[in-house]
């Protein structure tokens, strides 16, 4: 992916510089990946405990196309009505 990116660019033009990702890195170390942690937490908490306070911050944050979401994906079998925003973003753009 990485590859093609540099060689095609994306829809916002070619990039040159990608930065590599730590693999394991403290949170305090990096501020991105105290922002990535703070992320994840507020998508765990709407999942797992239906917690809105911190995921409606970032839920407009997130990338979008034509209404369908990109890199919020929810993964699950039990409830193919499922109404959260992950998963209407994918029905309403199919």
């Amino acid at each position: 992916m990485a590859r093609n990116f540099r060689n095609y660019g994306t829809r916002w033009g070619v990039l040159v510089n990608l930065a590599d990702v730590p693999l394991f890195i403290k949170s305090e170390a990096s501020r991105i990946v105290q922002l990535a942690d703070h992320i994840a937490y507020a998508v765990f908490r709407y999942y797992e405990r239906k917690d809105t306070q911190f995921f409606d911050l970032i839920l407009p944050r997130f990338d979008s196309e034509e209404g369908k979401i990109h890199g919020l994906i929810h993964m699950q079998t039990i409830k193919p009505d499922c109404w959260c925003p992950a998963c209407m973003s994918r029905k309403l753009t199919k």
